[in-house]
């Protein structure tokens, strides 16, 4: 039963660390992706292709759906952290992101395409953001809450750890890209480690991605 318990979790430990590099390798064709509808076909289709690893685990019976954190929870701590989560993601993204980029060297490499098409454009702040709040909370949050809790308990590390490959997988945005998503990833790290459930975290992303892609909010309330 030990032997049994090692291997299956040699086999976790394997399936996060291949989750991790298909995010942090993504953004390579994507730099070199000239059109819209190149980048998005890009990246739903590594998207599309972490949630087919994550149904696969599910199916072998390697992981189960909690280890991914689809746990229920009830309304009011969801409410609660999904807000909190939010409204400080939202300060951490858009303010932090500007004074960072001021203060520190240009060096980044990407720059997210200007969606054209109203219909294109309309799908991916809806259906297309949703796909990347799932998929990068699945793992970045609840995979790895449930991987790291294995080998230690101490929810420091487990959050710094978290939020430090959070970060690097927005290597292509530059240093200020990468301190602001892993500045921005501890707070629903934190929300996971308290709830057990990783929706208010994907509830969050969802929204602060929306508030930086849609112009909802006008930036100039942003700069101070």
């Amino acid at each position: 039963m030990l032997m049994i318990n090692e291997d299956n979790q040699r086999a976790k430990l394997l399936s996060l660390i291949v989750l991790t590099l298909l995010f942090l390798l993504n953004d390579f064709p994507l730099i070199y992706a000239h059109t819209y509808i190149s980048w998005l076909l890009i990246d739903y289709s590594v998207r599309i292709s972490a949630l087919s690893i994550i149904l696969y685990l599910v199916k072998r019976k390697i992981s189960v759906s909690s280890e991914f954190g689809l746990v229920k929870i009830e309304i009011k701590p969801l409410v609660i952290w999904a807000a909190v989560s939010s409204i400080i993601g939202i300060a951490v993204d858009q303010i932090g992101w500007r004074y960072l980029e001021r203060i520190l060297p240009e060096t980044q490499i990407m720059s997210f395409p200007k969606i054209k098409n109203p219909f294109v454009k309309g799908f991916d702040l809806t259906a297309g953001m949703l796909l990347v709040s799932i998929t990068e909370e699945l793992i970045f949050r609840g995979y790895y809450f449930s991987v790291l809790r294995s080998y230690t308990k101490n929810p420091f590390i487990i959050i710094s750890i978290s939020s430090l490959m959070f970060g690097l997988i927005h290597w292509s945005l530059g240093l200020h890209g990468i301190i602001v998503a892993a500045i921005w990833g501890i707070l629903p790290m934190i929300a996971m480690w308290k709830t057990g459930s990783v929706f208010p975290a994907i509830i969050a992303h969802y929204v602060t991605d929306f508030v930086g892609f849609s112009g909802v909010i006008p930036n100039k309330w942003f700069y101070f």
